[in-house]
């Protein structure tokens, strides 16, 4: 379905609840306030508000979806998956394989995945990879993890990077400290998508951490886009106030996080 978010065009959200709704786990400090969560909540929205913790209710793949993938003519970017984790420990091996087929033959399209378990994403990948005969992902197939401080970032990161793709990328919203210096994980990450947290008892995000992984990926010829700096930023020290509520109108940024791109296709 068509979705809000700036970097995609399409959510597919292939594993719901077998009743309706969807489910995850949570997992680290970034999953605190889950947007999917809060959205499962409410049944206007399909939601069957089950919270995002304990044991994984019954589950359904939607291979119809999967495979409509291989007929669609007109190239979309496709967020896979954006109420859940398609590497949860929960979700078969199986199903990952039937996933990435679907994306196989599907070259006009682009998939984007997002995990916060690279780990298993990184087994499941290399056991299809071995499955086809061949040594890298397919360029329409985009993988990354999610990155909200610095010791995920430590964490998450080089195992992303043992992924054989030809993007590979972190999603560092919510952004929850400074990241520091990243340079040393930049050599194998090819777009950074990065911002600040939105919706109720969103966590403070300081401008300046926003403006420090621009920089840097500036310097190091990597491509960033800044999501929304969200509802309870900070620029240098004073709380910094937008008019759209989740801080995600470009045109109020301070001009150095001005910044929109997607990855490179011609990088290794």
């Amino acid at each position: 379905m068509s979705t809000n978010i700036q970097w995609a065009d399409l959510t597919d959200n292939i594993i719901r609840t077998k009743d309706g709704g969807w489910w995850c786990q949570k997992i680290s400090p970034g999953c605190a306030n889950c947007y999917s969560e809060k959205l499962n909540q409410n049944s206007f929205f399909g939601g069957n508000k089950l919270p995002y913790s304990g044991q994984p209710p019954e589950l359904i793949l939607d291979t119809e979806a999967i495979r409509k993938w291989g007929f669609q003519k007109k190239p979309k970017r496709h967020f896979v998956a954006s109420m859940t984790d398609v590497f949860g420990e929960w979700v078969p091996r199986h199903w990952q394989r039937e996933m990435l087929d679907g994306m196989f033959v599907a070259t006009k399209q682009t998939f984007q995945i997002l995990t916060k378990r690279p780990e298993i994403m990184l087994s499941s990948i290399d056991e299809w990879l071995d499955g086809h005969g061949i040594d890298i992902l397919p360029n329409n197939i985009w993988v990354g993890t999610s990155i909200e401080n610095r010791q995920t970032l430590e964490q998450r990161s080089p195992i992303l990077a043992q992924i054989p793709a030809h993007v590979r990328f972190w999603s560092a919203e919510p952004l929850l400290e400074d990241l520091g210096d990243i340079s040393q994980f930049l050599q194998d990450i090819h777009w950074i998508i990065c911002g600040g947290e939105s919706g109720a008892n969103s966590r403070p995000c300081h401008l300046e951490w926003l403006q420090s992984i621009v920089q840097q990926c500036q310097s190091f010829q990597k491509s960033v886009f800044v999501k929304q700096v969200g509802a309870n930023a900070y620029f240098q020290q004073q709380p910094f106030r937008t008019r759209n509520r989740k801080g995600g109108d470009i045109s109020e940024f301070p001009m150095q996080i001005q910044v929109r791109e997607f990855p490179n296709l011609t990088c290794d």
